[in-house]
């Protein structure tokens, strides 16, 4: 493994790529203005579950400016539908997702006709003008409903509801749990929202007949895998499609898959011979774009007197909506969960089953930290309600269950490898930011003058940068094995990098420039760092599963390494000496101890490409070099953090101020932390949207009624605090210089935080177990069995509803 020798690494280096975002000089898909380019809307289903009858397009057809109108029975045979299944089989059933509906309609906002025109206004207009005949059928809202027969399957073909069922066992469960000193049973549930980056879904395609040449300009995280989709989908050899994505207003894994607007509109374009392009609207994004979280938890934990954890069981299901998505399937979100469900602790038998249910709502996939803000709220939830039942404190009760810091590395109960870490130390250290034991006798002062504060504490270990070991063993039909980078020195001496990871708001133009650089021995400034283009660079993976750092920086590493090699037998060569005395640093290349016998890098770039007879003979002149890297054995590297927050409660009111909020965080060896503590921050923000805010709802047929930012709120600055990180640093034995990701990580942790604080705030009220989030305030006040209209609910289990 190459040695990464770190200087500007670990620095706080200015964002390099905010000077031109900031002043407005950033490229995204809707700056894109091509030639003769045509506009697309969608008419999309207005009901969850329904046969479509008949689609009456003869008037939208004959308005002005409109060139096409198309219907699924348009695309039979000419664009496959997108079907995504996990490998092998197993206990899996396949759904395909039309392009557009065909025959019937399995949620609303599912794309049923497109009407291509001059411009999107036209478009908009002829929507108007068709008619779609529909014979509504029981829409399928719930996993319960779901599970009630075949009758209500959203798949007719399905002998039973889900996508996927998967099991894991270890240890006999049965003799622990019956043998324990207690055992706590809860039942937890994860509303269900999505991630809303700035910038919504946007793609153009333009089709060259003359070259038959298809270039795509789209907003995703992963512009190889979706050349990959298109040309799958549209029947093209992949080497004619080019994906560009330049900059991308935010993804967090919503713009990691491939969509059927995708498929669409570049075949649109293909067909018609002429730029197509179409913009989502925020009310699309909330009814098309994929959604998130929404799983429920059965859990039960056996533990001895002492309040060690002795077995935990668990069924896990997930509202998987209506299709299995591309390239994760269906199968990510209860896999990942059952996997990682344990996190720091210590359990050493573990029974659970998972299961991804089909209902007629949007498909449901990654969001940052995709199952893990889940699973984390379900594990939290148990270890507060176990710390309840023995009466230890909860920090406590969870420094008895962590995993050692002497145990690493550390194979858990399903199977993932944790390279490294020390996890009391990290709970030390957020205890000491918050000042844990100060916090609480504060909080004792405060509620004899009638304040309720409360204290969460919540923990996780995130497996980053896996690779295909680990996807593999999940089955999918794409393998996230590697990413690529490519790295080219010019005769000025400049540096371009081209990695097959996108940045949508990470930073990478700066932490990659920043290894590049540091491998190299030059400024940072000679360095420039251009992604999203799929013709700039040989494959790669991109963006997902915090590993940018770890993959696609690895990759810039080797590949600058060998450049660096290459510079230095071109020095050796010109100043006659062995490459073995030589090093670089500062822009030239100089004999180790004798600083003043040197050449820069700057002219030794000059003689490789306008000086070849001062090029060693053997030695190929070109400064280009591409590299890929894995992080093998592909098992990941583990991040891992632990956030704790204090909030205050209004009874009246139900409303839950964040007062502080705490993360202590290890994601091996930090590239640059002033991004690291960004990323945290960001994504903490996040998480406590889902916590308190975001949620999308339907009623009982199946209708949104989250369609607009009135409905669907956001976190803002007022509901943010500022968030007081802490570091730690366990390198990774797996990693080029150590380094896990965390990309995702401050997402992961805040809902189970903030609902054991909200507890913890109301215990003295008597205020019940919180077992959903978001934690609105009709939730908060119907912990203390009063409701906004003042009724007194009958249950507990009504309260949550």
């Amino acid at each position: 493994m190459s040695e990464m020798i770190p200087r500007l690494v670990g620095q706080r280096v200015k964002r390099v790529e905010d000077p031109r975002l900031l002043t407005g000089r950033g490229e995204y898909v809707d700056d894109v203005h091509l030639p003769r380019m045509l506009h697309v809307a969608l008419l999309r289903s207005s009901v969850a579950h329904a046969r479509i009858v008949g689609i009456d397009t003869a008037a939208a057809a004959e308005l002005p400016g409109v060139h096409l109108v198309v219907t699924a029975d348009d695309l039979r045979d000419r664009v496959q539908p997108i079907v995504c299944d996990i490998l092998p089989p197993g206990a899996w059933q396949t759904s395909a997702y039309p392009i557009l509906a065909d025959g019937k309609v399995r949620f609303v906002g599912e794309p049923v006709v497109a009407v291509v025109a001059d411009s999107r206004y036209v478009a908009e207009d002829a929507l108007e003008a068709i008619g779609v005949s529909y014979e509504e059928l029981p829409p399928v809202m719930t996993v319960t409903a779901a599970e009630a027969g075949p009758e209500t399957q959203v798949h007719e073909a399905w002998d039973e509801a889900w996508f996927t069922h998967k099991q894991l066992r270890v240890g006999d469960i049965d003799r622990v749990f019956a043998e324990a000193a207690g055992v706590t049973r809860r039942s937890v549930e994860v509303g269900r929202h999505t991630g809303m980056p700035l910038e919504t879904r946007a793609i153009i395609a333009d089709y060259n007949p003359s070259s038959n040449a298809l270039t795509v300009h789209m907003t995703t995280q992963m512009p190889h895998i979706m050349r990959t989709g298109l040309a799958d989908h549209l029947g093209m050899p992949e080497h004619q499609i080019r994906v560009i994505s330049k900059d991308v207003g935010g993804g967090f894994g919503v713009k990691a898959e491939l969509y059927p607007e995708d498929i669409l509109v570049s075949h649109l374009a293909t067909r018609l011979g002429r730029p197509v392009s179409w913009v989502e609207d925020r009310r699309e994004h909330l009814l098309g774009t994929i959604h998130a979280r929404e799983h429920f938890y059965e859990l039960e934990a056996a533990w001895d007197e002492s309040g060690r954890i002795l077995a935990v069981r668990a069924e896990i299901r997930v509202d998987g909506g209506a299709y299995s998505v591309y390239p994760y399937s269906a199968s990510m979100e209860p896999g990942m969960a059952m996997g990682v469900l344990t996190g720091m602790y210590d359990v050493p038998v573990y029974h659970a089953d998972s299961w991804a249910i089909a209902t007629n709502k949007t498909p449901l996939g990654p969001y940052r930290g995709v199952a893990r803000p889940s699973a984390c709220f379900a594990m939290e939830r148990l270890m507060d309600a176990v710390a309840h039942d023995t009466g230890i404190d909860p920090l406590e009760l969870r420094r008895r269950n962590l995993v050692r810091a002497d145990q690493m590395p550390h194979t858990t109960p399903s199977g993932l490898e944790y390279d490294s870490g020390d996890f009391e130390a990290t709970f030390r250290k957020a205890a000491e930011i918050l000042d844990y034991d100060a916090t609480r006798e504060q909080q004792e002062e405060l509620r004899g003058e009638g304040r309720y504060l409360g204290i969460g504490v919540g923990s996780y270990v995130e497996q980053t940068a896996h690779g295909a070991a680990e996807f593999v063993k999940r089955g999918l039909p794409v393998i996230f094995g590697y990413d690529t980078s490519r790295i080219r020195i010019d005769a000025s001496g400049n540096v371009l990098v081209h990695p097959t990871s996108h940045s949508h708001g990470q930073g990478h133009e700066t932490t990659i420039a920043q290894v590049v650089a540091d491998a190299l021995g030059i400024e940072i400034e000679r360095i420039r760092v251009v992604y999203g283009d799929t013709q700039d660079v040989a494959y790669g993976s991109g963006t997902l599963g915090s590993r940018s750092m770890v993959m696609a920086g690895g990759a810039a590493h080797l590949a600058a390494v060998e450049l660096r090699d290459r510079l230095v037998r071109i020095a050796a060569h010109n100043l006659e000496v062995d490459p073995g005395d030589l090093e670089v640093a500062d822009g030239e290349v100089r004999v180790k101890g004798s600083p003043a016998t040197a050449v820069a890098i700057t002219e030794i770039a000059r003689w490789a490409h306008h000086r070849p007879e001062r090029i060693p003979s053997d030695l190929e002149p070109t400064l280009e070099v591409t590299s890929s890297y894995g992080a093998p054995p592909g098992t990941g590297a583990f991040s891992h953090a632990v956030h704790m927050a204090l909030v205050e409660v209004d009874p009246a009111l139900g409303t839950v101020q964040v007062l502080r909020y705490v993360v202590a965080e290890d994601c091996g060896r930090i590239v640059n932390p002033m991004i690291v503590d960004g990323q945290v921050t960001g994504g903490v923000a996040q998480g406590l949207g889902g916590a308190l805010l975001e949620e999308i709802v339907h009623d009982a047929e199946g209708q949104p009624l989250t369609t607009s930012l009135l409905d669907y709120l956001w976190p803002t600055a007022h509901d943010v605090p500022f968030v007081e990180i802490g570091h730690l640093e366990s390198l990774s034995p797996f990693t080029i210089g150590g380094i896990k990701g965390m990309g995702e990580g401050g997402a992961i942790a805040p809902g189970a935080v903030i609902a054991g604080a909200v507890e913890d705030a109301m215990r003295p009220l008597g205020g019940g177990f919180v077992r959903k989030v978001p934690l609105t305030p009709e939730r908060v006040l119907n912990l203390l069995n009063v409701d906004p209209t003042g009724r007194v609910p009958e249950s507990h289990e009504e309260n949550q509803k």
